[in-house]
């Protein structure tokens, strides 16, 4: 059983070595290494990327629930043993210059349903950032907010609000991401929506893509992760509509669609 998963996790990495892309290559080079290891000590692999730059965070202090405290290494990674195969653990991850966040990891079948997570920087007080995550498929997901009668942000249209208040730090075009968006100040008496669009399958509208592609959606603030959306699973649709914010309160949404909501 082991001869035969390392030869597909070699096979995987001669398949794609014709990609252009060398980020992509060392994202799934990262994946067949964590299976590989999983392989090899039963155990799980957790990724923290930098929500800004796509880079590792390494020495970086993650707790995790019933297990104790791991210290990333220089790929960002902590390895650990589950204590079950189906169940939920709660995560926190610690480190200086960034936002310390809790949440949650769902075990199935013993292995993880996602295990690569972006962290936001430190940010001021009233500033949000919004984070997307995905898998290697799609190629290419777009994060979009629009505030109500003044900018959209995304990478085709507008990737700074011309008054600076809101910027698309990062844009990913090759799978799992990061796609982030930083809101400097949200206005009181402003009405935003943030969606995400499966660029990718932009011609095909009954594509189940986007539900497929275990898309998480994370908003940071000052204090910390205050919220993580799942992409609603088994939807036909090339848009996500996640939340909007009305009054200053983030709203939730979690509707697909075929129409784009501009």
């Amino acid at each position: 059983m082991r001869t035969i998963s390392l030869f597909i996790i070699s096979l995987i990495l001669i398949l794609t070595a014709n990609e252009s892309s060398f980020s992509q290559i060392q994202s799934i080079k990262s994946k067949a290494d964590d299976a590989f290891k999983e392989l090899e000590n039963s155990s799980l692999t957790l990724r923290f990327i930098n929500a800004l730059d796509g880079k590792s965070i390494p020495d970086a202090d993650v707790t995790i629930e019933n297990i104790g405290v791991l210290t990333t290494d220089f790929e960002g990674k902590v390895l650990f043993n589950p204590p079950f195969n189906n169940g939920q653990l709660t995560v926190e991850f610690t480190c200086k210059g960034y936002v310390t966040s809790a949440f949650k990891i769902d075990i199935m079948a013993g292995s993880l349903f996602f295990n690569r997570f972006s962290i936001s920087p430190n940010l001021l007080q009233g500033a949000i950032r919004i984070v997307l995550d995905w898998e290697q498929e799609p190629k290419d997901l777009d994060a979009h907010l629009m505030k109500q009668g003044a900018y959209h942000i995304s990478y085709r249209d507008m990737r700074a609000s011309a008054d600076g208040k809101a910027t698309l730090d990062h844009d990913a075009t090759n799978g799992y991401g990061p796609e982030t968006i930083t809101v400097n100040s949200i206005d009181s008496d402003g009405k935003y929506e943030f969606f995400v669009h499966n660029f990718s399958g932009m011609h095909t509208s009954n594509s189940k893509g986007l539900s497929e592609s275990k898309a998480c959606v994370k908003i940071y603030s000052s204090t910390g992760l205050i919220k993580m959306y799942q992409v609603p699973t088994d939807q036909s649709g090339l848009y996500w509509k996640v939340f909007r914010i009305e009054n200053s309160e983030i709203v939730d949404m979690n509707e697909f669609s075929n129409r784009s909501p501009e």
